[in-house]
């Protein structure tokens, strides 16, 4: 069952659901929570190609500085056929009882920017900020404003059945993405920032 406004506001006023800092009333859609863009964006290299015939998505990926461009700012132009990571400046909690869909919002479809390639779903657990997987298949640059735009829209469900704390993302030893305090998880631990 997807989450209405009504349902969202009462996650939110119990404290189940979180946003920091905390997302603002005109966010909160009829179905949907709009996200707003943070600063720190992640891209490949634009030499990289040059030295290395092909890439396997594995955790030395991650933490291949070779490969990897990180900077924060507060505007990022996307230029056309550019493909980077974003976060959205919401650090999210989902409750064990929910899951999340991140989608791209209809404005920046309609000029050509997708917001996620693929994996749209935020696990029962999840807490950090979500990561974008933004390219621009338009013919114009995109001029992205971290904390004023609001390119993504998560959509929330309700579970049958509620996870149990020991099953939920982030209790395994594979859920990387957990606490991740950049687009690209860099190494270092695992812990609540």
């Amino acid at each position: 069952m997807v989450l209405s406004k009504p349902d969202i506001l009462q996650y939110l006023e119990n404290g189940r659901l979180r946003f920091e800092p905390q997302i603002q009333p005109d966010q909160v859609a009829q179905v949907s929570i709009d996200l707003r863009l943070g600063r720190k964006f992640s891209r490949f290299r634009p030499d990289f190609p040059k030295h290395f015939p092909a890439i396997r998505v594995d955790p030395s990926l991650w933490r291949s500085t070779e490969l990897w461009i990180h900077e924060e700012s507060d505007v990022f132009r996307l230029a056309p056929g550019q493909f980077v990571l974003a976060q959205t400046l919401e650090r999210v909690y989902i409750p064990g009882d929910l899951v999340g869909l991140v989608e791209g919002r209809s404005s920046y479809a309609r000029v050509g920017v997708t917001v996620h390639l693929t994996a749209p779903k935020i696990d029962p657990g999840f807490d950090a900020s979500i990561t974008l997987e933004m390219a621009n298949f338009g013919t114009a640059t995109v001029e992205l404003r971290a904390g004023i735009d609001r390119p993504a829209q998560l959509i929330l469900l309700r579970l049958t059945t509620p996870l149990a704390e020991t099953e939920v993302y982030g209790s395994g030893a594979h859920d990387v993405f957990q606490y991740q305090t950049d687009p690209v998880p860099r190494g270092g631990s695992r812990v609540r920032p």
